[in-house]
């Protein structure tokens, strides 16, 4: 499916966002819908972040519908929203998406019957059995020398699925290349980002890692599922809970997060708690490489828990 909103803006121009009680009622006043991001907006390695679940919470006592949209594949929908409810976060099992669920969503609405060699965590695996795909186990980490001439491929296989793989190495980037010879298996990644926070000053390669090198390797594209591609919230948009004009994308990843607000018609608004900071929004507001003007935000915030003071189900 190729969703594809478009902005009639021209020029990115990324704006403070003030922090009043009238100009926060003014900017969210037209708001119906947020999403937020997870990982760098509501909770880092696990943790919720200061002040984010109870403004999440205040935010939804305004009567803002909220989800939580994630492109971390390793874990389910399903555990992401048990992690999300221990933090004590007031959202509901349908409000949470992630690309391996878009991922599943996309695979079964191709009427796809074959199996998936997957690489990533058991959030693939999870979300395929829920639409009724099988997948081959997962592949435990390869310390033969010899491998290639080990492969054993299953005659069954009719897609390879990429996603964030913590035990990722040359035999699952050979075998995947060796399925993907055959053009009549379908080259699905879950998401294309690069590197996550995992420490101050420290980054962990991503989903887009492994599927760029199996890339290169096989020489074909990948259909991507997860942001910033309007493919991962499009059935929400279908079933009419969200209007685009009306909705408002929390994020704090320049390339995923504020892309997706923008080829969807989102408001965006950047929080400095994760990988894109004011200085990376300027930049690219003065940038004259083609279309970086829609990694631009709407506005940015140094953290979302800057907006509990000032939000009116607080001060009534």
């Amino acid at each position: 499916m190729n969703l594809a909103l478009k902005r009639s803006v021209v020029k990115g121009s990324c704006q403070l966002l003030a922090l009043n009680k009238y100009s926060l009622y003014q900017y969210l006043k037209n708001i119906d819908t947020i999403l937020y991001d997870a990982d760098g907006v509501l909770w880092q390695n696990d943790k919720p972040l200061r002040g984010a679940v109870e403004t999440f919470n205040a935010l939804r006592a305004m009567g803002k519908k909220s989800f939580i949209c994630t492109n971390n594949s390793y874990e389910s929908a399903l555990a992401v929203w048990k992690k999300a409810k221990n933090m004590d976060l007031l959202v509901g099992k349908d409000e949470i998406l992630t690309s391996g669920q878009a991922m599943a969503r996309f695979l079964s609405e191709q009427n796809f019957h074959r199996k998936v060699y997957a690489i990533g965590g058991q959030g693939i695996v999870d979300e395929l059995k829920l639409v009724g795909i099988s997948c081959l186990p997962l592949d435990p980490p390869n310390t033969d020398s010899d491998f290639i001439n080990k492969i054993v491929l299953d005659p069954e296989v009719g897609a390879v699925v990429v996603g964030m793989d913590k035990d990722f190495d040359a035999h699952k980037i050979t075998k995947a290349t060796c399925y993907l010879r055959d053009p009549d298996v379908m080259f699905v990644a879950t998401n294309r980002d690069l590197a996550y926070p995992a420490a101050p000053g420290r980054m962990i390669p991503g989903a887009g890692v492994m599927v760029a090198a199996i890339q290169a390797a096989s020489l074909r594209a990948p259909y991507t599922c997860g942001k910033p591609k309007p493919y991962f919230c499009s059935h929400i948009m279908r079933q009419g809970l969200l209007q685009p004009e009306h909705t408002l994308m929390v994020g704090d990843t320049m390339a995923t997060d504020i892309q997706f607000g923008y080829n969807c018609s989102f408001q965006t608004l950047l929080v400095g708690t994760g990988v894109s900071s004011y200085k990376d929004a300027l930049a690219a507001q003065e940038s004259s490489e083609p279309f970086m003007y829609q990694q631009v935000p709407d506005k940015f915030v140094s953290k979302l828990s800057d907006l509990l003071p000032f939000l009116f189900s607080r001060n009534r």
